[in-house]
């Protein structure tokens, strides 16, 4: 494929960081009304544009919206910490960029989806724009910039609707800070002129214009390193200015990190319940949301300086762990496809009652901690904590729900194949990053302050890449299902009584979706093709092939397996055959042989008709002086007059070269065939004017009326037809003759 010039995707998108750490930069480091911070927030105004630019190629291009949408809230979300951390106060509770580009991605497909009525779609996307106005970092812009860019139809149409929706925001920006200088209704006082700098958005354009449509390599080989980049540079600058200010302290690195941990574990959330539904997915999810909550509880735990707060700290960690060795058993159990008797369930589940139910009367009984306070002795406060005997039962279930899970993997691994021990693997590995940050913390390197966010983090990173890597660890059945949506066949199942059994993403899409246990043969097509009247059908443009197959189990027939095969390539291939063998490459006229069957048949009929030919006069001055191009559009256009006349009213035919031919049917009133060739000889120099070529060509007719003629053969009609058609060429051509 040839290259082409001009910056791809990723290059593009390598500015738009660059802009954003400039444009951050200004704002964590340089005086906003300063020369050089002006410049600076200039030189930040390309991100914006480029990022709604690719947000509507990816809406346009996408194969999978479903998945572009969850990796928007995830990465909205990811963000929403880093940017609070970076701007403190500076916005409030507005929220980041991404979350901006999200809202106009709804957008998009609201009004571009079908199925929505005119009156649904309005209501949603009024809705869309007043959460950007309450809640959107940018209030509606990025949105506008979203639409302009996709609805655009040219990149100058979309340049102009993208350069009024810049200056109405700035316009309406101004008029709204002078207004607020009077009457205060805004928390911010800007000067007039503060928002100019937003005008910088259009300094992006050219650089779009240059774009070239390639995608570009990814950047470190991530595919989603600009996604990742937003939140980390965020946490960089944030790191950067507590250390020139002088305010970094050890607890902000240490509440930081948790803070990242939890982010990391919903950004997984969020991946994971984006995979195809099944029951290794239902417990990673669960592990994750539960991981969540207990990382929740030690935030909060970090937070805490009174007894109180550590104490319910605590409850809110307990419960979250608690849930977590119930949901770690059910993952061993798919996973090593060892089926666990539900006793083992219903004991984890009596336990973490018993332990919960203790923990929170402790304070009265002493029997989880005999005693809970806060420790001021080290850098920042940590919990003190003496243990009971509940908290030493917690321990030994731990060690014994460790030991449990360790033996059951360990005979799996031995029966198991080369597939089965990898994905057991990623089992030890969960368990070994959920116990690592206690390795630590009794070893003594953290200096007795407990890490657990980034082991439950860890963990759940493991499970979520045995989910996406290896399977999703539910049966033969589902695997075979996810197999079948992949394949580019339709597939439909039903039982001996036609009931809907299972139909693939293919089917779905060819014939809608047909519920669970409906009867087949109520279907509108699907009762054609099950009573054997059809094979065969066009559904949206597309040809396909059914075919039904019987399920058999032994001797009997436990239900049908119905194919739906695209099989239009095949067809339209059959189709360009057929039209080559019957017809005039360059004309579309029928080709000789066709043309006399055509006649012929008529003939054998007796019906009445006319047969006629035509030649262009000094046909070869156009060759020759205007070239073969030239002579063929001559062809072309003149075969153009001839098939405006339906197969109804008359078959025609190119012969070869500049000869034609054709047959009138069931007309032979001279009176009819002077108004037709006189038709036809004048629509052909109009033609010819309008293709700058008047007077140097013209037609000369020779018409048979067969009535009139008693030998009706074809070849025998064609030499007499070529005679009339001599006369005329010999008596001045550019006319007709009609014997």
């Amino acid at each position: 494929m040839e290259k082409r010039y001009g910056l791809n995707r990723t290059q593009l998108k390598i500015i738009a960081i660059i802009s954003m750490v400039i444009d951050h930069f200004a704002w964590g480091f340089v005086d906003f009304y300063s020369p050089l911070g002006q410049v600076l927030h200039v030189m930040g105004r390309f991100t914006v544009p480029i990022m709604c630019f690719f947000i509507a190629e990816g809406f346009r291009k996408t194969s999978n919206l479903k998945a572009y949408i969850y990796r928007m809230i995830t990465f909205a979300i990811v963000s929403v910490i880093p940017f609070y951390i970076f701007f403190h106060e500076e916005y409030g509770y507005r929220q980041n960029i991404i979350f901006d580009l999200l809202l106009g991605l709804l957008m998009l497909t609201v009004l571009e989806n079908k199925r929505l009525k005119k009156p649904l779609k309005v209501i949603l996307t009024v809705l869309l724009f007043v959460v950007s106005v309450t809640v959107g970092g940018w209030i509606v812009t990025p949105s506008l910039f979203i639409l302009a860019f996709y609805y655009g139809r040219t990149f100058r149409e979309k340049a102009i609707w993208f350069c009024i929706a810049d200056l109405a925001t700035v316009a309406f920006l101004v008029v709204s800070i002078i207004l607020n200088n009077h009457y205060h209704f805004m928390r911010y006082e800007w000067v007039w002129w503060d928002k100019f700098y937003l005008l910088g958005f259009m300094l992006a354009l050219p650089l779009l214009y240059f774009y070239n449509g390639e995608k570009g390599k990814n950047v470190f080989g991530m595919r989603y390193f600009f996604y990742l980049f937003y939140p980390v540079h965020f946490l960089i600058l944030s790191l950067l200015r507590s250390v020139f200010e002088g305010t970094a302290v050890l607890y902000d690195y240490y509440l930081g990190m948790h803070v990242v941990a939890l982010m990391v574990i919903i950004a997984i959330f969020f991946r994971s319940a984006g995979r195809e539904s099944s029951k290794g997915q239902s417990a990673v999810l669960i592990f994750e949301l539960s991981g969540m909550i207990y990382v929740v509880g030690f935030i909060m735990e970090i937070l805490a300086n009174t007894p109180e707060g550590v104490f319910f700290a605590c409850i809110v960690q307990y419960f979250g762990e608690m849930v977590i060795f119930i949901t770690a058993t059910y993952f061993a159990s798919i996973l090593c496809n060892i089926k666990i008797p539900t006793f083992v369930y219903l004991a984890q589940a009596v336990f973490s009652i018993i332990v919960m139910h203790t923990l929170i009367h402790t304070r009265e009984t002493g029997l989880f901690y005999t005693h809970v306070g806060v420790n001021f002795t080290g850098p920042f406060a940590r919990p003190d904590l003496g243990h009971g005997v509940m908290f030493y039962g917690v321990v030994v279930y731990v060690m014994l729900f460790s030991l449990g899970i360790t033996t059951m993997c360990i005979r799996r691994y031995r029966k198991t194949s080369a597939h089965g021990r990898r994905r057991i693997k990623f089992l030890f590995y969960s368990l070994l990053l959920c116990w690592l940050p206690y390795t630590l913390t009794l070893s003594g390197i953290t200096g007795g302050y407990e890490v657990p966010a980034i082991g439950i983090a860890g963990a759940a990173i493991c499970m979520y890449l045995c989910l996406m890597k290896y399977g999703f660890f539910d049966s033969v059945a589902l695997a075979g299902s996810n197999a079948l949506n992949h394949g580019r066949e339709g597939i439909l199942v039903f039982d001996i009584d036609y009931h809907v059994g299972y139909s693939n993403k293919k089917m779905q899409k060819i014939l809608g979706v047909i519920p669970e246990n409906e009867d087949v043969r109520n279907h509108p097509i699907l009762h054609d093709i099950l009573n054997g009247e059809k094979s065969m059908m066009e559904i949206d443009n597309k040809t396909y092939d059914f075919v039904v197959e019987p399920l058999m189990e032994g001797k009997d027939v436990l239900g049908h397996m119905l194919w739906a095969i695209d099989n239009t390539v095949h067809y339209e291939s059959l189709a360009q055959i057929r039209q080559l063998a019957l017809r005039d490459p360059l004309t579309g006229l029928y080709n000789r042989n066709q043309f006399q069957r055509l006649v012929n048949s008529e003939l054998s009929g007796k019906a009445d008709g006319t047969f006629f030919m035509v030649d262009f006069d000094n046909f070869k001055d156009v060759n020759d002086n205007y070239g073969h191009q030239a002579g063929d559009n001559v062809l072309m256009a003149f075969a153009k007059i001839l098939s405006d006349y339906t197969d109804s009213v008359m078959y025609a035919s190119r012969i070869g070269g500049d000869e034609f031919c054709g047959y009138i049917r069931g007309v032979s009133d001279e009176k009819t065939l002077e108004g037709m060739f006189g038709d036809i000889i004048e629509a052909f120099a109009s033609k010819l004017e309008s293709m700058n070529l008047k007077d140097l060509t013209s037609l000369s007719i020779g018409a048979l009326r067969i009535p009139d003629w008693d030998e009706k053969e074809f070849q025998k009609i064609y030499a007499a037809a070529d005679k009339v058609l001599y006369k005329v060429k010999n008596s001045g051509k550019n006319n007709y003759m009609i014997r």
